[in-house]
């Protein structure tokens, strides 16, 4: 039995042909890309550690790619806002977001009637930086290392105070995720940023805190507060005295913040290709990486899979505790 032609041959000769061209011309386009200015948007305002590192991307991929690199900051929702409106943008390579462990793997867990799978909706670039987490205390407090820590913190009658820049913030869970390793329990009070919860922990209002190496390494040089140890698997270059959680007895103890560079789901291969030679290049280069350890922060690089290899393994984790804390923005 024969079945009958559901398109004539002449049919299949121009689809395959169509798609030839279709092939020929995305590398066409990566080729000419960028013709126009590139839009970079910081999900957080100017002045901190992810802007700094959004301007350094910016540098680097004018000077390779020869084109402006307009940076634009957009606060808001947990920096979730920025990721929404790069997914929603045009891939095409002109419209790419800083990504930071923040807006992508607890925003979107975060605020749940915001669904907003990363992984789906954006490509990553490259994993640019991390900044490691930082456990500090008030010096007044009596525990000079993190095992006195632990042992006053299930001693104590009433629990030690934690704060943080926010329910749901990078620097909560960070706290959370060691509360439940070390097996401590902490009273958490929330602040709306960073700055005034290292301010009332240097004030004695509370007595431990989880931040991010770049903010909290003043006060620690200043004597201001007292660094037990940092958070990821090695030392900070800027604090290099300072164990990491891992050495204390904690293997595999592993929280940060990190920087990316993202861009709408389905950008041709090739311009995702072309970002990432760009910024691999700034990244080779001394005085980049200076800059970057001037603020606390590690350069990383590498391949695009990098950032989903993290993605897959901070989502389900972050989102784990926030369940666990009971944590929920509507």
């Amino acid at each position: 039995m024969s079945f009958p032609r559901l398109f004539p041959a002449t049919a299949w000769r121009g689809g395959a042909i169509f798609l030839a061209c279709m092939a020929a011309c995305g590398v066409s386009v990566a080729e000419t890309y960028p013709a126009k200015p590139i839009r970079l948007i910081v999900p957080f305002a100017p002045g901190g550690a992810v802007d700094i590192v959004g301007r350094l991307m910016a540098q680097s991929l004018n000077e390779s790619l020869g084109q402006a690199v307009i940076v634009e900051n957009r606060p808001g929702a947990g920096g979730l806002l920025v990721m929404e409106e790069v997914a929603k943008a045009a891939p095409d390579g002109y419209t790419l977001a800083v990504g930071a462990a923040g807006p992508l793997t607890v925003s979107p867990a975060l605020f749940k009637e915001r669904r907003f799978d990363p992984l789906e909706r954006l490509d990553p670039v490259i994993w640019y930086a991390s900044t490691p987490g930082i456990l500090v205390v008030n010096p007044a407090l009596k525990a000079d290392n993190v095992a006195e820590l632990i042992a006053l913190s299930k001693s104590s009658p009433r629990p030690l105070a934690m704060g943080s820049a926010g329910s749901g913030s990078i620097n909560h869970l960070m706290g959370e995720y060691f509360q439940q390793v070390a097996g401590v329990s902490w009273m958490h009070v929330p602040y709306k940023g960073s700055s005034p919860a290292l301010t009332d922990l240097v004030g004695g209002n509370v007595q431990v805190m989880m931040d991010i190496v770049p903010t909290a390494t003043p006060l620690v040089k200043s004597g201001k507060l007292r660094a037990l140890a940092v958070t990821t698997p090695k030392r900070s270059n800027m604090l290099p005295s300072v164990p990491t959680v891992a050495e204390l007895g904690y293997p595999g103890f592993d929280a940060s913040s990190w920087l990316s560079l993202n861009a709408p789901h389905g950008t041709p291969a090739a311009i995702i290709q072309k970002l990432n030679r760009a910024l691999n290049e700034g990244l080779a280069k001394e005085d980049v990486r200076r800059r970057i350890t001037d603020i606390g922060a590690e350069p990383e690089g590498g391949a695009p899979d990098r950032v989903t290899a993290r993605l897959k393994l901070d989502i389900p984790r972050w989102s784990k505790l926030l369940e666990t804390a009971g944590v929920t923005v509507q």
